[in-house]
């Protein structure tokens, strides 16, 4: 939990304006260039592709291929919800299971297509959560702790996966890949330090506040759980694609290299991000090939939940409208 510290002085408040501003505008910069580099790589990559050779590849993925996408979706996003129970779990409200299911699945499919998860997702929550009793506090603590909770996910993979495809992620900085061994190396130092930190019961002072660590049950859940969605997540991808040079656990560590990349981008979805990034990691395959499978799973994992979640928040905004009887 997150409680309140010593109000701060005029100068420190205009300081943290500053920076926070300071923050957007960096934010947007960097999305700016991730989102025009991956446009000039999709332009080189595919311009020579015609609209006919795409359908023609995408009417011959398998319909095995397919059902298994869709299956490893399913599992995804229950492994989402998992970790949406674990945040309530940390700012101990007493949520039924159903209701964190339902607000957690809207959330995240509203972040994932939307970007800026603390806002889109919050603001599912806080429509959702609310009347039931949850203070706006309480609500961004979750949400904060679930975006947390994907960063350390991707974070395990991303780390373990820089030692074992280094070759390959370094195509994304044009560097030697020791660069992706001493990032790789990073975040795994980064994860085992928050481990154990995160285990003891304690409360740390963090920009005025006190914030309360997870505890010794949820730290290492905040890790293994989002892995293990996060390989799920890629699993779905990788069945739809032609046979690849690398295994599907090398292949999931590429994906969440370019998920990572699509997020710090904050365009809705890393749509065309994710891609160009994908695409200077996978050289080898046919691009006809590799757009066909991109687009199913844009469509599988992105697109249809959000019409499922869009319909569920409709229906459940308006059964909260309705006055009780």
């Amino acid at each position: 939990m997150i409680e309140a510290s010593t109000p701060p002085s005029a100068p420190h408040d205009r300081r943290r304006v500053f920076f926070a501003r300071l923050k957007y505008v960096v934010e947007a910069a960097i999305g700016v260039g991730l989102l025009s580099a991956a446009i000039w790589v999709l332009h080189r990559k595919f311009s020579d592709l015609t609209l006919a050779q795409v359908i023609s590849e995408f009417e011959q993925l398998s319909t095995t291929g397919v059902t298994l996408s869709i299956l490893l979706t399913v599992a995804s996003y229950m492994a989402l919800l998992v970790y949406e129970r674990l945040g309530v779990a940390y700012v101990h409200a007493k949520v039924s299971i159903a209701l964190s299911s339902m607000t957690g699945f809207i959330a995240f499919v509203f972040s994932h297509n939307l970007g800026f998860a603390l806002i889109t997702g919050g603001s599912a929550r806080l429509k959702l959560y609310g009347p039931v009793g949850l203070s706006v506090g309480q609500i961004v603590l979750l949400s904060t702790f679930t975006a947390w909770t994907f960063c350390l996910g991707a974070a395990l993979v991303a780390g373990v996966t820089m030692f074992g495809e280094a070759d390959r992620i370094a195509k994304l900085v044009a560097g030697p890949p020791i660069v992706t061994h001493a990032a790789g190396a990073a975040l795994l130092a980064t994860l085992l330090a928050y481990l154990l930190l995160g285990i003891r019961r304690r409360h740390i002072e963090w920009r005025g506040h006190r914030v309360e660590t997870p505890g010794p049950i949820l730290t290492p859940l905040q890790i293994v759980v989002p892995a293990i969605d996060i390989a799920l997540a890629g699993l779905a991808l990788y069945v739809l694609l032609p046979s690849l040079p690398i295994g599907p656990a090398g292949f999931v560590g590429l994906y969440v290299v370019a998920t990572s990349i699509g997020l710090a981008s904050h365009v809705p979805g890393g749509l065309g991000v994710f891609e160009g990034a994908m695409v200077l990691m996978l050289p080898e395959l046919p691009t006809e090939s590799l757009l066909a499978a991109m687009l199913a799973y844009r469509l599988i994992y992105y697109l249809g939940p959000l019409g499922l979640a869009t319909t569920m928040f409709a229906v459940a905004t308006i059964s909260l409208g309705r006055p009780k009887r």
